[in-house]
């Protein structure tokens, strides 16, 4: 990992420095960069907080990782060093732009929300581009020169052979799976019930505009969203494109603290309050209603799931394509899921295969959102991974184990060309 991984730790994780009594200096250059004790520090933190190794109680361990830390610094700015003479090697800016906001994106989808990102990196966005854009552009560097060093490093079958002999003791053994197909067809609540949500919404609108109560408690007690409704219904700063079409469209047409109509999307209808807008970015919170089904809504579903058993008659082939179709058509359940581990699969589908013999329909089968219909394939038992059921897997690991050899031993015989010197403490 690259210096950016600093950024990560000084929002993510509590900075050990003053806990370890060291004072904060130069530990090494390399060519024309300095790397800081800190930097280290923060490096060996993240390593010691994935490994569950507490510094205070494993000091001597986590003195180890700390040197470990730093000579894979020093190797990485030394690759940047050769790397940026290479005159083949180009990292456009727009290419660096994409890569840092995509960081930026993934932080913020972490903290919550960008204020709350920005609360924990505590400085603004501007700053905050501004010191990594170098940081994010160098990382790059180094990742693609690594890779056109190793792009043709490949393997031969004895090679696999020889890495699966010498580390079979410790490879994993491939986990349990499932072979099914699902059908699902979804509960469509009638014009009644869309008509009930949508009018329960707008006595909520009234209520906030003519009798002055707060969206933030209704969005409380009444919103049905499980991710927002305690906070109010806020979502945060969300960029266009981030949200659901229908949403975004009434959103970005509304005036600061105005609020909606009920407006339909895929999860229900939402009244929308727009709290503020910065060019292409908004900050908007909402009440969610879903639209309940009736028994008569179900029992359509159920009549619609009966008659597919009966086109179906255990032929894979009709199933298969009936899934594919109605997976497309409304994006639920529906597909052919294959090499599914246990942990994956919805509890009820789960319940039910465990029932079926192989290439067995189950009967229809109640969802949180419809009816549904399985075709079991068959299961694979926890087994040990050998040549012949692992190959691709025990192909890529031995590359990757040969890459990185390769890699590690290019590093050693050419950063002697890079000035190197290494501060003692």
């Amino acid at each position: 990992m690259f210096v950016i991984n600093c950024f990560i730790i000084c929002l993510f994780v509590l900075d050990f420095i003053h806990s370890q009594g060291r004072v904060d200096g130069v530990s090494a250059i390399v060519g024309k960069n300095i790397i800081l004790h800190s930097d280290i520090l923060q490096q060996a933190q993240f390593i010691a907080l994935e490994k569950k190794i507490d510094p205070s109680k494993s000091p001597y361990l986590f003195e180890e990782i700390y040197y470990s830390s730093r000579d894979n610094m020093i190797n990485q700015y030394a690759i940047l060093n050769i790397a940026e003479k290479d005159t083949n090697l180009i990292i456009t800016n727009d290419e660096v732009d994409r890569a840092l906001n995509q960081q930026i994106d993934d932080f913020i989808l972490r903290a919550g929300s960008e204020e709350r990102f920005l609360e924990m990196a505590g400085m603004s966005m501007r700053q905050i581009k501004a010191d990594y854009w170098m940081e994010i552009r160098d990382m790059m560097v180094v990742e693609r020169y690594q890779f056109l060093k190793i792009q043709n490093v490949d393997v031969a079958r004895d090679e696999v052979v020889s890495f699966y002999n010498t580390y079979k003791d410790s490879i994993p053994s491939l986990p349990e799976q499932y072979d099914f197909s699902v059908i699902e067809i979804p509960f469509i609540a009638s014009n009644e019930s869309e008509k009930e949500t949508s009018s329960f919404l707008l006595s909520l609108k009234n209520e906030i505009e003519n009798k002055d109560l707060s969206f933030d408690s209704l969005a409380q007690i009444y919103s049905q969203d499980p991710g927002t409704a305690s906070s109010g219904g806020y979502l945060g700063f969300t960029s266009r494109g981030t949200l659901v079409k229908a949403y975004e469209e009434v959103a970005y047409s509304l005036n600061p603290g105005n609020i909606s109509n009920p407006i339909k999307t895929e999860f229900g209808y939402h009244l929308i309050r727009l709290i503020v807008r910065q060019g292409e970015k908004i900050s908007t919170q909402h009440i969610l209603r879903s639209i309940p089904f009736s028994e008569n809504d179900k029992e359509a579903a159920y009549i619609i799931i009966n008659n597919i058993v009966s086109q179906v008659d255990n032929d894979s082939i009709i199933f298969d394509s009936l899934a594919n179709i109605y997976s497309k058509k409304y994006n639920n359940l529906s597909g052919k899921y294959q090499k599914y581990y246990p942990e994956n699969i919805p509890e009820n589908l789960l319940l039910n295969i465990v029932l079926l013999n192989n290439f067995e329909v189950s009967p229809p089968i109640e969802t949180h959102d419809g009816y549904a219909l399985i075709f079991y394939y068959n299961h694979q038992e926890t087994r040990i991974s050998n040549l012949e059921n692992s190959w691709n897997l025990l192909y890529q690991h031995t590359k990757q184990n040969k890459q990185n050899i390769f890699f590690q031993s290019w590093i050693n015989n050419n950063k002697n060309n890079v000035y190197i010197k290494i501060i003692k403490e």
